[in-house]
């Protein structure tokens, strides 16, 4: 793919990048940096942020500029036509983060933008009083889709909804939830110093019905003092006086295998998933995953029977199209040494590949 950019930055260079422009875009890049703000240049999924140079700085407005016009220009279509569609994706932002952007930058009052897999939703949720979502929500929803389909996607559908806001009642059960969360978040960073191997933790009732109140802490694997913790926690709530019981309950995990699975949670399924979801060619109605034995597993699940004379196929299709994305250049460093298998269902469940 580095061949490919190279020839769209020297198009560029030649038809439209001028002395002007660069000054321009230096200019910018220099002013973000006394603002500490060089991250906001090249956002991409969550925690992957790039170091930036004036001359990556260029490189972004190339890469915007190359897929707006894409679609325009003959030549610069052919060049894009030889980078895997997912690997274009990954360059780009979030679509969640486009819609947001694009709608906030309209002046609209947005509470919450995403998609739900089942029935390929792309939900925005207005802000206000009711007049004022009848009178917006109409352009949100097309200009959600436009942003959509200049993002090559061509199988969400956009629903705008009003937030509705919910009324917390004065439930003591609420009381004591919050109570208990807040001297777990004073008692925990207290073992954490002392040399416990505590990451995530939470508590609550498991369900509205409970009677026991539950703490769950993430370990590492090595840490063996899980009596000593459990201690320490109980005589710390102690003297909340809470009418129900409370447990402490420990999960306990690999570090290596947890920062590999959460590289691929957070700069590569992400990826897979919204590229696979947003094409009908790819007739996906589901996507998911699983980390075991130090494997990467990725299910994708169609739309068709695995029957259809179409199936092995389109399972082939998606197969190379993850796996090109996969061993391109800008994944070497998240996917490394990782193995991986890619597993296309049919609408069933039912393995195709």
């Amino acid at each position: 793919m580095e061949k490919e950019l190279k020839k769209v930055y020297e198009h560029y260079r030649k038809h439209y990048i001028n002395d002007q422009i660069t000054t321009r875009i230096q200019n910018k890049v220099h002013q973000e940096m006394e603002n500490n703000n060089i991250s906001q240049l090249k956002k991409q999924r969550p925690i992957f942020v790039k170091k930036l140079f004036y001359t990556s700085a260029f490189c972004v407005v190339v890469i915007g500029l190359f897929i707006g016009s894409a679609f325009f220009s003959p030549a610069m279509a052919e060049v894009a036509s030889k980078i895997p569609f997912l690997s274009k994706i990954f360059e780009q932002k979030p679509i969640n983060e486009m819609v947001r952007e694009r709608l906030i930058e309209n002046g609209y009052k947005i509470s919450g933008v995403g998609y739900s897999v089942p029935g390929k939703i792309y939900h925005v949720t207005v802000e206000g009083p009711e007049d004022y979502y009848k009178q917006v929500n109409k352009e949100i929803k097309k200009i959600t889709e436009d942003v959509i389909a200049s993002s090559g996607y061509d199988d969400f559908k956009v629903e705008v909804g009003l937030e509705q806001k919910i009324e917390h009642k004065d439930d003591p059960r609420n009381r004591d939830g919050e109570m208990l969360f807040k001297t777990v978040s004073e008692i925990v960073p207290k073992l954490q110093k002392q040399g416990y191997k505590i990451h995530t933790y939470g508590s609550g009732y498991a369900d509205p019905d409970a009677k026991v109140m539950r703490i769950t802490l993430d370990i590492e694997d090595t840490e063996k003092r899980t009596d000593e913790i459990e201690q320490a926690i109980l005589e710390g709530i102690h003297e909340l006086g809470l009418k129900n019981e409370v447990t402490v309950n420990f999960h306990k995990f690999n570090v290596l295998k947890r920062e590999t699975e959460n590289k691929w949670a957070s700069k590569v399924l992400p990826v897979i998933g919204e590229g696979m979801l947003g094409k009908k060619e790819y007739k996906t109605k589901g996507i998911g995953y699983s980390f075991k034995k130090g494997i990467m597993n990725i299910y994708i699940t169609t739309k068709i029977d695995k029957s259809d004379s179409e199936a092995p196929e389109l399972a082939s299709k998606i197969e190379a199209e993850i796996h090109e994305f996969l061993q391109s250049d800008d994944l070497k460093d998240i996917v490394a040494d990782t193995p991986y298998k890619i597993v296309v269902r049919d609408k069933e469940g039912k393995d195709i590949n």
